[in-house]
């Protein structure tokens, strides 16, 4: 029988996902683990591979649709066999228009004298209604697009967003206030990814719904240097990874965020929710844009899981492979931009979070010690927090609490 491809879940926290691409058109063959489509959640796009070998006989939805987590998005089936009529409710439900009463759409379309009432033969449909994606469709209304003229080159003819843009480019008619591409390919308009799209409200909402406030210190980074020193050797040779300074820092942190509760907090509409665990978010730069991998129960972890974890999470990152559980729960963040020499700056916090540590790169300066001027590893970090949760004064207790755990990170342990 007919094998139905549908939209994974892929973390507890997905319901949705927008297919980017289909790799295969209906009627191709195709095997079990070919990659099918692609899809997209607001930070991770993954790869859908094929749950059995056969034809792909049906796609229901197109390149560039969103549809919930379990929708069938598709079939599999062998050569010659039929695919049931009507096909699976939750697809019409979430992938396609229904039909008006009398309405009927071709793809549904057939004949009496030639196809049981149960069951219709595969075979490309011959729409002649205008298809086109969401994105494509609002896209067009807000260049005033007539979308007769606009030729498709999704699934079926779908006109989608880069047929809308294409025909933009071939008419030179540029909306207002967007550069218009020259002939010398200077200025160019990039389309918004999903990830970008996500990253811009999670940016706003830091700044328009917490009351973002900030508070900043130097701490001699002597000891952090030297624990890595006297680790780092230790560490590769039992796991094959390299600790850095970064690591030290968020194991540190998860100890005086132990030690000051409010930090490791929730504004909700109900009051301030203390949460018990401490689930450390480690700002990381993709291409694409930033994304916050977290590190689960940093208090229980040795320097060396973090180390492991770390670096798991990083290849992932690097290959694209990131499942929405490992981007989600981060209940405080880490900003480090030691790797480009930026000495000091302020994080926007990583909502629903309270607070976000930006830490700047190391440099040897000179400070007074016991009335004595000497040459220090110095490091800057900022506490950006939501003062609507946590009182000034209780951010200072921490970050005092934080330089003390610095300047001698053997005090975590005590």
């Amino acid at each position: 029988m007919p094998v139905q491809i549908a939209m994974p879940k892929l973390g507890l926290t997905m319901t949705e996902g927008l297919i980017t691409e289909w790799k295969f058109k209906e009627g191709d063959s195709v095997k079990k683990g070919d990659v099918l489509f692609t899809l997209e959640t607001e930070k991770v796009t993954y790869e859908v591979e094929s749950p059995a070998d056969g034809v792909l006989a049906k796609i229901l939805i197109c390149e560039g649709e969103t549809v919930p987590v379990g929708a069938v998005v598709g079939y599999i089936t062998q050569t010659g066999e039929k695919l049931p009529l009507p096909l699976a409710p939750e697809t019409i439900a979430v992938g396609k228009e229904r039909p008006t009463p009398g309405e009927l759409s071709t793809e549904t379309e057939f004949s009496a004298q030639t196809s049981p009432i149960s069951e219709i033969e595969v075979s490309a449909p011959t729409d002649l209604r205008i298809r086109a994606t969401p994105l494509a469709k609002k896209t067009a209304r807000a260049y005033g697009i007539d979308l007769g003229g606009v030729k498709g080159s999704g699934s079926h003819g779908r006109i989608m967003l880069c047929d809308v843009e294409a025909w933009l480019q071939r008419q030179a008619t540029v909306p207002t206030g967007i550069a218009q591409p020259d002939a010398a390919g200077g200025d160019r308009l990039v389309p918004f990814s999903s990830m970008r799209r996500a990253i811009a409200r999670k940016m706003l909402a830091s700044k328009l719904e917490t009351a973002q406030t900030y508070m900043s210190l130097n701490a001699d980074a002597s000891k952090i240097l030297e624990c890595r020193e006297a680790l780092l050797s230790v560490i590769e040779a039992k796991h094959h990874v390299r600790i850095t300074v970064t690591d030290i820092i968020m194991k540190i942190t998860g100890a005086a965020i132990k030690e000051h509760p409010v930090i490791n907090t929730r504004w909700t509409a109900e009051g301030v929710l203390f949460l018990k665990d401490v689930h450390m978010g480690m700002a990381m730069a993709l291409e694409e844009g930033l994304i916050v991998p977290v590190i689960r129960n940093i208090n229980d972890k040795s320097f060396s899981q973090i180390s492991l974890e770390r670096t798991r999470l990083i290849e992932k990152g690097k290959a694209n492979k990131f499942m929405p559980d490992d981007i989600s729960g981060s209940t405080f963040t880490v900003s480090a931009m030691g790797m480009f020499g930026i000495e000091q700056f302020t994080s926007n916090i990583n909502v629903p979070e309270c607070a976000i540590l930006a830490v700047g790169t190391i440099i040897k300066k000179q400070v007074v010690v016991h009335d004595q001027a000497v040459i220090r590893p110095i490091m800057n970090v900022t506490l950006s927090y939501d003062h609507r949760v946590i009182d000034g004064a209780e951010a200072g207790k921490f970050l005092r609490t934080l330089k003390s755990y610095f300047q001698n990170p053997i005090q975590i342990f005590a």
